[in-house]
C-alpha cells in the first residue's frame, strides 16, 4: 500500500498479505498475487539479511542492482527453504512503477470450461497479465448459505491487468475474444472488482464458525482441465463437504489449485477430513505436481517429489551448515517432533492411507449445516459488548 500511493507496486505477493509475514513468504518462495506477471517471492527479492546458526548476518545480494554474476545466488538459496538455513532480518524488494490496475472477470458454465482460454493465454506471446485466478459455483453457494453477500455468478474466471491504458485495452480485448470463443460472459466491472478487493479473503465462509481447510497442490498448466474433474472426484470419494474450488495460475507452465472444504474442528474425528489433502497430493502426483510445503507432518514429501541422491544433498547441506540444528530444526529435510518422533515417509505414508481408508468409511461430513444452526456470529458480538459492564454483587462475576 505505501509503494501504491507512490505510484509503484510489489511484484508479487501474498494472498493472505493483511496477515502474512514477509518471512514466511520468502522462506516457503511463496506464490500468489502478481505471480504470473513477476514472478515467485525469489524472484522479487533484490537483497536481504539472514542471521544464521552462530549469529552471524549474511547479506545476500545487492541493495540497487540484481545479483548477476556474483558467484552463488544466496537470494535464492535462502527462498524456499522454510526458515530452515537461517532467520530473514532485512530485506530488499524489487518495485516497478504500477500504472493503471484494470479488472475483469468471465463467468463460465463449468469450471472445466476454462481451460480453453488458459490454454490460449500460455501459448500467446503478449498476454502477460499481473493475476489469474478462478472460483467455482460452490465458493459462492458457500458465501450465500454463510449469509456473506456474493456475487450472482457460477464459475468465475478473474483476470486482472496491469500497465498503462493502451496496453490493458489491448489485453482486455483478447481476453474477452478467447472467452467469448469458449463460452464465457463477461461480467459487470463491479463484480470484477469486487472479487478483486476480496482476493486475501478467499475463506468468507467460515463466517459461520465452521473449520475450512484448503489441499493446496502444484499442476502443470497443461493438465488443468482433466485435474478439475479430479478434484471434484476426490471431494465425493472422500465424502468431503465442499467448500468450493479455488487457485491461481502461477505462470505459464504452473497452476495451484486450492479445493477446500468444512470441516468440524471440535471433535477429534474432525482431523480425518485432512485426508483428502493426503488423497489430492497424490493425484497431483500422477501429474507431475505435488503438494506444497514440508513443515513438520509434511517433511517426508521431500523424498515424494525427489531422487535419493538429491535429497541426501540436501540433508547434507543443512548438516553442514546448521551442525547443532538449531535454525528450525525438524523441518523441510526432516520431520522431527518435540518428543523426538521422526516422521519418516514410512510412517507418515501408512498414516496417510490409514487416514483416507477412515475418512472413506465415516458418514459424509455436514459441519456447515450444523454449524449455521447453532453459531450466532452477531449475538456473539453483542455479547461481547454487554459482557464489558458488570454490576458487583448481582451475581454475574
Amino acid at each position: 500500500e505505501a509503494c501504491m500511493k507512490k505510484g509503484y507496486i510489489i511484484g508479487s505477493y501474498p494472498s493472505s498479505f493483511p496477515s502474512g509475514t514477509i518471512g514466511a513468504w520468502i522462506s516457503t518462495n511463496g506464490m500468489g498475487v502478481g505471480s504470473y506477471k513477476y514472478g515467485s517471492a525469489r524472484e522479487n527479492v533484490l537483497n536481504s539479511e539472514v542471521v544464521v546458526d552462530d549469529g552471524s548476518v549474511v547479506v545476500t545480494g545487492f541493495d540497487g542492482v540484481g545479483s548477476y554474476r556474483a558467484s552463488y545466488n544466496l537470494n535464492q538459496f535462502f527462498s524456499g527453504a522454510e526458515g530452515t538455513l537461517g532467520t530473514l532480518a532485512t530485506v530488499t524488494f524489487r518495485i516497478y512503477p504500477m500504472g493503471e490496475v484494470r479488472c475483469l472477470a468471465y463467468e463460465f458454465d463449468a469450471l472445466k470450461a476454462m481451460d480453453g482460454p488458459i490454454q490460449e493465454m500460455v501459448a500467446d506471446p503478449s498476454a502477460r497479465p499481473l493475476h489469474v485466478a478462478w472460483s467455482d459455483y460452490n465458493h459462492f453457494e458457500g458465501q450465500r448459505r454463510a449469509g456473506i453477500h456474493a456475487p450472482d455468478v457460477t464459475n468465475l474466471w478473474l483476470v486482472t491487468l496491469q500497465g498503462d491504458k493502451a496496453h490493458n485495452d489491448l489485453e482486455e480485448a483478447f481476453f474477452d475474444s478467447v472467452a467469448e470463443k469458449h463460452g464465457g460472459r463477461k461480467v459487470a466491472s463491479e463484480i470484477a472488482e469486487h472479487e478483486w478487493e476480496e482476493r486475501c479473503y478467499e475463506f468468507r465462509a467460515r463466517h459461520v464458525g465452521v473449520g475450512e481447510i484448503p489441499a493446496e497442490v502444484i499442476v502443470p498448466t497443461h493438465d488443468w482441465g482433466e485435474f478439475t474433474d479430479r478434484c471434484y472426484e476426490g471431494f465425493k470419494e472422500m465424502k468431503m463437504e465442499v467448500g468450493g474450488i479455488i487457485g491461481i495460475m502461477v505462470d505459464r507452465s504452473t497452476t495451484m489449485f486450492m479445493p477446500y472444504y468444512f470441516k468440524d474442528d471440535e471433535m477429534l474425528t474432525g482431523m480425518l477430513s485432512f485426508g483428502f489433502n493426503f488423497y489430492l497430493g497424490e493425484v497431483a502426483g500422477e501429474y507431475g505436481g505435488r503438494s506444497t510445503g514440508f513443515g513438520v507432518f509434511f517433511a517426508w514429501n521431500l523424498d515424494n517429489i525427489h531422487n535419493a541422491a538429491t535429497v541426501a544433498k540436501m540433508r547434507e547441506l543443512k548438516t553442514v551448515l546448521d551442525p547443532h540444528d538449531v535454525v528450525n530444526p525438524g523441518h523441510v529435510v526432516c520431520g522431527t517432533t518435540r518428543f523426538g518422533i521422526n516422521m519418516t515417509k514410512g510412517l507418515m505414508g501408512m498414516g496417510s492411507a490409514m487416514m483416507q481408508m477412515m475418512k472413506k468409511l465415516m458418514p459424509a461430513d455436514k459441519a456447515f449445516s450444523y454449524n449455521k444452526n447453532r453459531f450466532r456470529y452477531y449475538d456473539l458480538e453483542e455479547m461481547k459488548v454487554l459482557d464489558r459492564v458488570h454490576t458487583l454483587g448481582d451475581g454475574t462475576q
